[in-house]
């Protein structure tokens, strides 16, 4: 297609729709609307999967360690824990750093952590980081039950007992000794296998991994949300999609109707389908880029402005977690709007024009 072709297609398909100002016009506003909703929509599931990587990255899963935990063990608590499936990454707080964390969070002034350097009432921890929020019920689980086999192996080191032994060869053990009740491999097997049985009451209190702090209900309303806004986005904008496409159909069909006498005489004189096509297929370009244009530049003003009032007048929100900054956000929301524009626009024009082709 040279230069001189081109520009004669454009054209047409631009005076195309000034000759049909008003369907042209409804074919823009159906697409805009279908647009609307899908950047709306977009904004929404975007910053909720944005706070929720947040969510999870800042707060994560901590797992506090009891002064019982020896070192050797807390390296196989470190080990066990870099194992577990979906957990990206490890880190270990000790006490002075906990210390320090608290010092530099309560930074008022007050000095009221000053001093607990030599008696540091802060426990161990780790801190989890998961490579999916979802997962986050999955490895809540492999940590308790993590919990349960480093309280036995604690429990096995308070009474000297020989961490190879199950709990099964303990209670043999125990059982096999009774005779000698006086002895005190004895009594340290039936305090140890006392304890491991108390393990399952409510309100045992762990001395290996003494808890495991999470916010698992928070992930999972957030994932919920952003689970049917997803489904209701794809819906909404399905039903609008069907809308816009049958709207611009009949705004191209409007206008191939009205120059069916030209579109027949040219097919006679040998213009190919696609010569005739391509002024209506810009028409429906123009008429989706446009439609999708308008609620693009609205919501990014738009959205701009509830950025910087969420940033002034809730600065509490923003402490918790933060939204996603403007150009980042519509860097992403852009194209795909723009090329669901266009495509209806094309499809519209593409479908419209079959009947008439046929000469």
């Amino acid at each position: 297609m040279n230069i001189r072709t081109l520009k004669y297609h454009i054209e047409e398909g631009v005076s195309g729709i000034f000759k049909n100002g008003l369907m042209s016009a409804a074919s823009i506003a159906t697409v805009a609307a279908c647009a609307f909703i899908l950047v709306v929509s977009l904004c929404i599931v975007l910053n909720i999967d944005y706070v929720l990587e947040q969510f999870e990255s800042d707060v994560g899963i901590s797992v506090f360690i009891g002064d019982d935990v020896s070192d050797l063990q807390l390296d196989e608590i470190d080990a066990a824990l870099r194992k577990i499936s979906n957990v990206r990454e490890v880190e270990y707080v000790s006490k002075e750093d906990a210390l320090k964390y608290a010092k530099d969070t309560m930074d008022d002034g007050s000095g009221i952590l000053d001093g607990l350097e030599n008696d540091n009432p802060l426990p161990r921890s780790f801190r989890i980081t998961l490579r999916d929020p979802k997962a986050q019920k999955q490895v809540i689980e492999d940590l308790e039950n993590l919990q349960r086999k480093v309280e036995i192996d604690v429990i096995k080191n308070k009474y000297h007992i020989d961490k190879n032994l199950s709990v099964e060869m303990i209670q043999k053990d125990e059982e096999n000794e009774e005779i000698d009740i006086d002895s005190k491999a004895f009594e340290n097997k039936k305090n140890a296998l006392d304890e491991i049985s108390l393990m399952e009451d409510y309100g045992y209190k762990f001395m290996g991994i003494e808890n495991i702090r999470h916010m698992q209900e928070e992930t999972e309303i957030l994932i919920m949300i952003s689970t049917v806004m997803r489904v209701a986005s794809v819906i909404l904008v399905l039903v609008m999609c069907l809308v816009a496409v049958a709207i611009i159909m009949n705004t191209i069909k409007l206008t191939v109707f009205i120059r069916k006498n030209e579109i027949s005489i040219m097919k006679y004189v040998g213009a190919t389908d696609w010569f005739i096509r391509w002024p209506f297929m810009i028409e429906g370009l123009i008429i989706g880029l446009v439609g999708a244009l308008i609620p693009l530049v609205i919501c990014a003003l738009g959205y701009k402005e509830i950025l910087v009032m969420i940033n002034t007048q809730m600065q509490m929100l923003t402490s918790i977690a933060e939204l996603k900054e403007t150009g980042a956000l519509f860097s992403v929301i852009a194209p795909a709007t723009i090329i669901l524009g266009m495509t209806l626009g094309a499809l519209g024009s593409i479908t419209s024009m079959r009947q008439y082709l046929d000469v």
